[in-house]
């Protein structure tokens, strides 16, 4: 199992949605949708109960019209029998034995009988007697009236369409009396039941409809539609005709055996509430208007001098602190821009002082951290010195003093703390070259893409790394050792990687390292460490780090990684 452990500081953002306009807005519209749905239901409710109020009314008059009618009916069926016990009539049971003076005498009598009976009624009618036993009419409606035939004989009232009239046949053995009424009486109902926009008819199978004469021309379309569902005592129906809406009722007639048809256009019962309806959406559409005007003014009142404010907030935030507000709102917004303008130009004030003292200061800290770095090295350096000198190794001394020439003239110039990463690997090689002159047994690799060989990097801050390969790893093993020194670059970092095959560490001895290494060194022994993450800290502060693990080559790995600077980001892409 592999331990990793890393120390660094990453890039962390908060992103705000700022969503006080559209919530408003969106209040605004939930309370138009609530009074439209709202409304709506309302007027639908109040549109179907007018309507059924309406069918009822109606099916009401119509019922009461078509009550009338049968009670003139049956009126007239009770003056038949009232006719028939009457003393001038009943004589004409035994008029074949009278005289002829006598019968001319007696149909006299029953003619003006039957005409006082007929017009004491009120209602057109006509009475007609056929008597048996002279077989003629002996009082009759019409000139030249032919028997009654078997059909006519039937019970029943019947209709003829030649002389438009509605009779009725009552028999007994001496005489026949015929009831009878002319169309015009149902023509005087129909007319009589027109009323502003309704319309009523009376209708037959077998018949011609009865209707006033300048009737409705969609009468016989709207006739069409119902008669196909007309039940045997009344009912009510909603047809459509050219796209208008009809409501229509029937009763049936059980004495005349028609029915009485009424319909209306329902728009025209329902425009009251239809106009209603057209002046409530015109105050939508017109609140709707208002709302809009509403959210215009708040968005351009309210919301943009907000943005205004959160944009300085934002450039704030990312160190631009010579911003200003130069907006001028008209309301207390300029208020709060002049205020921002004043906090912005003190704290900038404030930067710029603490900015030059931070920069003083840096420079004072990472010259200490570079001498601190330099004499640890020279202990080590003078140390091989000496001991190649007790052994006569001349070559070694030279090439050692030539490398430490090259190495102290590289980090004695400490007004230049930053340098290429060519040439601060260039020293790394003449470190590695000084160690392998001392241990034979080593090897090392470096590999540098050539696009980031101008990347600046602090001072001295592989080095350490290497040594402590060397000291730490390489020189615990009695075998040969091994050093691979490697840079990378990734999306955004620089990653720089020293791994060796020496002896290592287990995850324990790692996790005291990482302990150690988060708080300074009490003294300045074994403190490179500490010094290359404190470099970093100040080189990158918000994405560097270094990274300790186990080695695949058998030893340690370090990893140490920073920010790609921005134009080599751009080059990069």
């Amino acid at each position: 199992m592999r331990y990793i452990y890393i120390i660094g500081r990453g890039n962390s953002s908060v992103k705000y949605k700022y969503r006080t306009f559209l919530n408003m807005v969106a209040i605004i519209l939930l309370m138009l949708a609530a009074v439209l749905i709202m409304y709506t239901f309302s007027v639908q409710s109040s549109l179907d109960t007018v309507q059924k109020d309406i069918e009822a009314n109606n099916l009401n008059r119509v019922q009461f019209v078509v009550n009338t009618l049968d009670q003139n009916i049956d009126r007239l069926d009770m003056l038949a029998i009232t006719m028939e016990t009457d003393n001038t009539i009943a004589l004409l049971r035994s008029i074949d034995v009278m005289s002829s003076y006598e019968q001319v005498q007696l149909i006299q009598n029953v003619a003006a009988r039957v005409n006082l009976q007929s017009l004491s009624e009120g209602w057109n009618n006509k009475i007609s007697i056929y008597s048996v036993l002279l077989d003629q009419w002996i009082v009759s409606s019409e000139i030249h009236m032919q028997p009654p035939d078997s059909y006519s004989l039937q019970p029943g009232w019947k209709y003829d369409p030649v002389t438009k009239k509605f009779y009725k046949y009552k028999t007994n053995a001496e005489q026949i009396m015929r009831l009878e009424f002319p169309r015009r009486n149902l023509e005087e109902i129909v007319k009589n039941s027109h009323q502003g926009e309704n319309e009523a008819v009376f209708y037959h199978p077998n018949q011609e409809s009865i209707t006033r004469k300048d009737a409705n021309p969609l009468t016989s379309l709207i006739l069409e539609q119902v008669i196909p569902n007309l039940k045997p005592d009344s009912g009510t129906e909603t047809v459509s005709v050219n796209g208008s809406d009809y409501i229509v009722n029937y009763v049936y007639s059980q004495q005349l055996e028609w029915y009485l048809i009424d319909f209306m256009p329902l728009d025209k019962a329902l425009k009251p509430i239809k106009t209603s309806q057209i002046w409530f959406y015109s105050a939508c559409v017109m609140l709707f208007m208002a709302g809009s005007t509403i959210i215009v003014v708040l968005f351009r009142k309210v919301q943009i001098p907000i943005l205004v404010l959160l944009k300085g907030v934002r450039l704030l935030k990312h160190t631009d602190f010579s911003y200003r507000i130069q907006r001028q709102s008209g309301n207390e917004f300029d208020y709060l821009y002049g205020q921002f303008n004043d906090m912005a130009e003190q704290i900038e004030d404030l930067i710029e002082k603490v900015y030059k003292e931070q920069i003083v200061a840096r420079e004072a800290v990472l010259k200490q951290l570079q001498a601190q770095i330099n004499p640890h090295f020279l202990y080590n350096c003078l140390f091989f010195i000496n001991n190649m000198t007790r052994l006569g190794n001349e070559e070694a001394v030279t090439a050692m003093t030539q490398n430490l020439a090259e190495y102290f003239r590289y980090t004695t110039r400490l007004d230049e703390p930053m340098t290429r990463l060519e040439k601060e690997l260039g020293i790394v090689r003449n470190y590695l070259e000084i160690q392998c002159l001392r241990m034979d047994r080593l090897s090392y690799h470096i590999e540098l893409p050539a696009d980031l060989s101008s990347v600046q990097v602090p001072k001295l801050l592989i080095q350490p790394l290497v040594e402590n390969s060397i000291i730490h790893g390489i020189e615990k093993k009695r075998d040969s050792g091994y050093i691979h020194v490697k840079v990378e670059r990734t999306e955004q970092d620089i990653c720089l990687t020293v791994e060796d095959d020496g002896k290592g560490m287990t995850p324990d001895e790692i996790n005291s390292l990482m302990i150690r290494l988060a708080e300074p060194p009490v003294d300045t022994v074994g403190c490179a460490l500490w010094n290359i993450s404190e470099r970093l800290r100040i080189h990158d502060s918000e994405n560097s780090g270094i990274q300790f693990d186990q080695s695949p080559l058998g030893g340690m790995r370090v990893r140490i990684h920073w920010s790609l600077p921005t134009n080599d980001r751009e080059h990069q892409y």
